[in-house]
């Protein structure tokens, strides 16, 4: 099966005590390459998550937001004691520095301490630890199910591309082999036309004519790289029904289909062959961009 490399996904869990959220995005990147942000308290749940997202995903830049708030009913944020002891020490400062300004409430709730999102560091550690570390795994891979579910179904669409554009260069590639043997017979019409125009009728050697045109025929042989053209379509084309990684397997076919193109279009001037044998470059070209997405 065909997957993109690009995804998005959210997931997150909540108990009585703690709230997980958490963001997934995945895009192009020719090795896995995992940037995961999570609170510098809960680093040490970091090993697992590492390990969760190489499980699903093999290919690919992910990008993974982890977010852990305590969220414990009936409490409320505002701490009561700090806001008392600053509005207490206004009070001081304004009795003996004789300031007339006062503390008002919106710059009293923006002052350290006064309102707090509580975290884990709240709660007892092992009950941070168990709490935290379930949470994370079961909010981390509902996120990475949703990349998944969006790579897969932009695979879909780059599986359908790709297997008209395989397509479309077999026919090429199947007119080119038709087209071939019309090299050597088209050469030699010319050149006997040319002869005949500067060498009397009798004074051409048959055997010659014959050897020459043999020789041009093996120069302009393109059977060798037609029929590794074709292998490499058909192994193409299984690979994209494979459950494995194929996206550098691709690219590195491609680069070899692109060079046996290369060198039929190197090995003959024949104009309809030329012209079938650029249209499949156009074609691989245009894999090779789609195969950069492909996991």
């Amino acid at each position: 099966m065909v997957r993109s490399m690009t995804g998005y996904g959210t997931g997150s869990c909540q108990t009585d005590n703690l709230s997980v959220v958490v963001e997934a995005r995945a895009v192009n990147h020719r090795f896995f390459d995992l940037h995961l942000r999570i609170p510098r308290e809960y680093l040490f749940l970091e090993p697992e998550v590492q390990q969760l997202v190489r499980g699903l995903v093999r290919r690919g830049r992910v990008e993974l937001n982890v977010g852990i708030q305590a969220s414990r009913r009936g409490d409320s944020p505002v701490d009561l004691d700090a806001a008392r002891t600053y509005m207490e020490a206004a009070a001081r400062l304004r009795e003996e520095l004789h300031v007339d300004d006062s503390l008002d409430l919106k710059t009293l709730l923006g002052l350290p301490g006064v309102v707090s999102n509580r975290d884990l560091r709240s709660l007892p550690a092992v009950e941070a630890t168990a709490a935290a570390a379930e949470l994370v795994v079961q909010s981390v891979r509902q996120a990475l199910e949703g990349v998944i579910r969006m790579r897969e179904l932009e695979g879909e669409a780059l599986r359908k591309d790709l297997g008209q554009r395989l397509e479309d260069i077999a026919q090429n590639a199947k007119q080119i082999r038709a087209l071939a043997p019309e090299v050597a017979i088209d050469y030699r019409q010319r050149l006997t036309a040319r002869l005949a125009q500067i060498v009397p009728q009798d004074g051409v050697d048959a055997q010659r004519l014959a050897q020459e045109v043999a020789l041009v025929a093996e120069r302009c042989d393109v059977s060798e790289e037609l029929t590794r053209l074709e292998s490499h379509l058909d192994q193409f084309s299984d690979w994209m029904t494979s459950p494995n990684e194929v996206g550098k397997r691709m690219d590195f076919l491609l680069q070899e289909m692109q060079r046996e193109t290369n060198t039929i279009l190197s090995k003959t001037a024949h104009l309809e062959i030329t012209r079938a044998g650029v249209a499949m470059k156009v074609e691989i070209e245009k894999l090779r961009e789609q195969v950069q997405n492909v996991e």
